[in-house]
């Protein structure tokens, strides 16, 4: 088996911090919060105090922070309970694939929606919007990295801050947003509701309380959560210089290659398209050398599907690898996978 030396995927390890601290956050924070014994008592204290975390790293009130334990969720409460009867429904042709299927939901029920295009850089063209219409707009996109302008609009937000996280807070006034805990490597199925407007937002759910989310959450993992964006913040953080390099290397020393990825983006996301190649191929010969990275559409990674977020740009699709660059990353890792990538393709071209 090849060792893996540089790990460029999307999905990665747990923060140390957090996972040096599981087994100790799920003996504490196994307890139900809102019970009265001291253990319960405890466990709303530890509840509290993640808050606090998530607060203050989200710049949002603490009263204005729900749990999921399914992040996915967080597009139908975040999205649906916005919608008033009269709302018409904007999105854009890069959102992920949950925004879609809310979207078709909605015009299955007889609302109008309409998907906003985008230019060769995502830049999402924005329409004219009514008060109570409710506009889907992503801080950053997933694959791309790519950074959407401020949204000057009066009608109702939704903020997709699953991509960006605290890498790039809103800097626009939204009414609900959603965050991924997996952003800050933090545990999967850990997802932040932000409700900012509680007078323009309903719980679409079936429900017969006055819950706004269904507290399936684990507590634990909410804790492991906020340690690790805790020390995300704190780790040393060179990838501006890494993302740089890695253009600047691909653009002079590899022919017929689309970057639809530009410097002004997030610092952790490039996507490259190569021509003459064949994705899978190049992430086998990628791994024969020790590096693992991403290809196809990031909300379907797993079965290779073409980037419908590349198509909406009009940008090639064939032969596109995405590259995630985590913290732990360094100049000399970066290096050798330059070097290996192109390797790589020039022995598949040949």
């Amino acid at each position: 088996m090849v060792r893996i030396t540089g790990n460029f995927q999307q999905e990665r390890e747990l923060h140390p911090a957090a996972s040096s601290l599981l087994p100790e956050l799920f003996a504490k924070g196994w307890h139900e919060p809102s019970k009265l014994n001291q253990q319960s008592r405890q466990s709303a204290i530890l509840l509290q105090q993640a808050k606090e975390t998530f607060a203050s790293s989200l710049n949002v009130n603490i009263s204005e922070i729900e749990f999921l334990g399914e992040t996915d969720l967080g597009f139908q409460l975040g999205i649906q309970g916005l919608l008033k009867q009269s709302s018409e429904l904007f999105y854009s042709a890069i959102d992920r694939q949950k925004v879609f299927a809310v979207a078709k939901t909605e015009e299955n029920l007889g609302r109008t929606i309409k998907e906003l295009p985008v230019d060769n850089q995502g830049g999402i063209q924005v329409s004219k919007f009514s008060t109570d219409d409710v506009l889907v707009w992503q801080v950053a996109n997933g694959e791309t990295g790519n950074k959407q302008s401020t949204p000057k609009t009066d009608c109702r937000i939704f903020a997709d801050c699953t991509s960006s996280g605290v890498d790039l807070l809103p800097d626009f006034d939204y009414q609900t947003g959603l965050f991924d805990s997996t952003s800050w490597a933090g545990p999967s199925g850990v997802g932040i509701l932000v409700i900012k407007s509680k007078s323009s937002w309903r719980n679409p759910l079936p429900h017969n309380d006055l819950l706004r989310v269904p507290n399936s959450f684990s507590l634990p993992l909410v804790l492991a959560s906020a340690v690790a964006l805790e020390n995300y913040l704190k780790d040393q953080d060179i990838r501006v210089e890494l993302k740089e390099y890695i253009i600047n290397f691909i653009s002079n020393q590899i022919k017929d290659v689309d970057i639809a990825s530009n410097l002004f983006g997030l610092s952790k996301q490039i996507s490259i398209s190569i021509k003459s190649v064949e994705a899978d191929r190049l992430l086998l010969a990628l791994e024969d050398a020790g590096f693992s990275v991403d290809s196809g559409s990031a909300c379907k990674s797993a079965d290779m599907q073409p980037s419908h977020v590349l198509a909406a740009m009009g940008r090639p699709i064939i032969g596109n690898i995405r590259l995630t660059l985590h913290k732990d990353l360094n100049q000399e890792i970066v290096k050798n996978f330059c070097l290996a990538l192109k390797s790589a393709v020039e022995n598949l071209r040949s």
